[in-house]
């Protein structure tokens, strides 16, 4: 970098002193550059395919702009040899272009040659290799017949084992219909700032539109505002931080991002997710978005829950941890079951992360009779059916969850809950518990829980709150089905990193572990299904919530196997309810009247 400003210093003055600063500075790298040869695996793993010149990683490689740029106006600004090539063995100093082309040349061939082709890499190492490639002279003027040409070939054209054309990549990577990129958001985000570096640089150095060539560029664009919640912040799981969308990348598109608008409700199957939102009024709007694990920088979470409320997250994804991809937290905790908002069967549910390949079926999602969405997935460990059905109204949430392995040979479903706050209190005693462990043959990560408080309830089956309190006076009510054969639990985790980088947070989210709450049910849990009713609220928008009860609801036919019912009863005397089967031709009796179907809604 101060190669770089230097000489642009000295574009900008003609002061040759900094010109003397820049190219030593770019000559002495790019000569240990051009002697360098590529790091060797001697274990003949799967590094070896990743390596750069540089650094263990070919799309970290980043001081490749800064480089590319000095050369580019050193050159542009009639910088003469002083000295023939053939005295550079004697020490003394030699200005030559074309050696530090082939040190260039032999840069880009490397991170060709290595890195990954199938996801965000490959368009970090493309815009290595379009920087090179900026540098050089036609294909004629080398012996090798590998020139500007070649390397931009390999960016638009080409394509190697490691190494995909922009096309090629884009028509793998994006849904065709939903112009949705394969990876979790936040690098989603990252793959639309390097497309949209792409179409300026396109502009600039080729005169070409890139995005009448790859229209799938601006469709990403205008989908992009598909993932933020209400307060204009990016949804967060996987390895995601929550952030505001760059209003760079569309200066660089010409898009007007004030101008787009996300819709009520949203899927994304092919990376298997989808959000609705009541609104995008930061403070009154609520929203929820569920994901399971399909693509790129993914997380073994089952199908995992976030709300939002009254300007927070307040049922966060817990994110990627402080030590990233290589620390124990990463891999035991912060993408595994129970740092999510989902259940775990028998204490084990897991898969592989990262590149996952677990994703959600969508049952259904409409906004009538009532905003909602239920979708299935398969828990590959365990082999149990899991099914999430998440009600959403202008107040509040009702989220009923079954799970239940295929054998029958169930031991316990674990429903774990994280809420944002400081203080989470429960209407019933509790006592100190050691039965959320690792002990036992469960994950990992079950030991990151500390300070573990349990109560069972046989004694109060009829009634369960739960409070989440927060520091700028928002909080989150929980109402609790009560269920037989089933201890909840009350417990610290650790913090929620996700949100660590958000800032104006209430209080200090990185240094704070995260309010966590587990009902454990020993058993199937899908002809008792977890049930659960959620409200958040501040001083601008009061609690309406009065009380909730679970109806007792007869099943009248032979094939639905699970039916529930929730009554919300507000404070102005109005009641809601809601009954949920599994079975779209369910016939069921509540409080003496008739229902079918797989969900029904009633104003009361």
């Amino acid at each position: 970098q101060l190669g770089r400003d230097a000489a642009r210093k000295y574009a900008a003055t003609g002061d040759t002193v900094y010109r003397d600063i820049a190219w030593n500075i770019l000559n002495t790298y790019m000569m240990g550059i051009l002697y360098s040869e590529m790091p060797q695996d001697i274990t003949h793993g799967h590094m070896q395919t990743l390596v750069g010149l540089q650094t263990f990683e070919v799309i970290h490689e980043e001081e490749i702009p800064f480089l590319t740029e000095t050369y580019r106006i050193l050159k542009e600004n009639n910088f003469q040899f002083s000295i023939p090539l053939d005295r550079a063995l004697s020490g003394q100093r030699i200005f030559n272009f074309q050696v530090l082309e082939v040190a260039f040349k032999h840069w880009a061939d490397i991170i060709e040659a290595n890195g990954v082709p199938h996801n965000n890499w490959d368009l970090m190492q493309a815009r290595f290799i379009f920087n090179i490639g900026q540098c050089l002279q036609p294909n004629a003027a080398y012996e090798d017949g590998k020139g500007r040409e070649h390397y931009f070939d390999i960016v638009e054209n080409k394509q190697s084992v490691r190494q995909w054309s922009l096309r090629t990549l884009t028509n793998y990577g994006y849904d065709p219909e939903t112009a949705i990129w394969c990876e979790c958001p936040g690098y989603s985000q990252v793959v639309l700032g390097d497309l949209a570096e792409f179409v300026r640089l396109y502009k600039t150095e080729l005169n070409r539109d890139l995005q009448a060539e790859l229209p799938i560029i601006r469709r990403a664009a205008m989908a992009n505002v598909e993932y933020l919640y209400p307060d204009s912040m990016t949804m967060g799981f996987g390895d995601t931080h929550p952030h505001a969308l760059s209003k760079d990348i569309y200066k660089k598109l010409d898009i007007d991002l004030n101008s787009l608008h996300p819709s009520r409700m949203f899927a994304a199957p092919k990376t298997s997710w989808l959000v609705q939102r009541t609104g995008m009024d930061k403070q009154q709007s609520l929203a929820f978005a569920l994901n399971a694990s399909k693509g790129n920088h993914m997380h073994a979470n089952g199908i995992s829950m976030e709300l939002y409320g009254c300007g927070l997250r307040m049922a966060p994804d817990a994110g990627i941890g402080y030590s990233l991809y290589s620390g124990d937290d990463y891999k035991e905790y912060y993408s595994r079951f129970p740092a999510h908002n989902t259940v775990c069967v028998d204490g084990v549910s897991d898969y592989p992360i990262m590149m996952s390949q677990q994703p959600f079926q969508i049952i259904a999602m409409d906004t009538v009779p009532v905003q909602y969405a239920e979708v299935y997935m398969l828990d590959s460990e365990t082999h149990a059916d899991q099914q999430r059905l998440v009600i959403m109204t202008n107040d509040y949430f009702v989220d009923i969850f079954r799970s239940r392995r295929q054998d029958g040979k169930d031991k316990f479903h674990d429903y774990f809950y994280h809420n944002l706050g400081t203080e989470m209190t429960m209407n019933a005693p509790t006592t100190p518990s050691d039965e959320l462990a690792f002990a036992g043959g469960h994950l990992y990560a079950y030991s990151y829980l500390y300070d573990v408080q349990a109560t069972n309830l046989q004694s109060q089956i009829s009634n369960l709150q739960i409070s989440y309190s927060v520091p700028d006076g928002t909080q989150m009510n929980q109402w609790t089905m009560p269920l037989e054969n089933t201890k909840y639990f009350r417990a610290l985790a650790p913090s929620t990193e996700g949100l660590s980088r958000v800032k104006n947070m209430p209080y200090d989210v990185r240094n704070t572990p995260t309010l966590t709450y587990v009902a454990r049910h020993y058993g199937e849990a899908w002809t008792k299904p977890f049930v659960h009713v959620f409200e958040p609220a501040a001083d601008y928008k009061p609690s309406v919530i009065d009380h909730v009860e679970f109806p007792a609801v007869q099943i009248k036919d032979k094939q639905t196997k699970s039916a529930v019912a929730v009554l919300v009863v507000r404070k102005d005397g109005h009641k809601d309810l809601f009954i949920s089967t599994d079975n779209n031709k369910a016939k069921v009796k509540v409080n003496g009247k008739t229902y079918k179907g797989r969900l029904s809604y009633q104003n009361l």
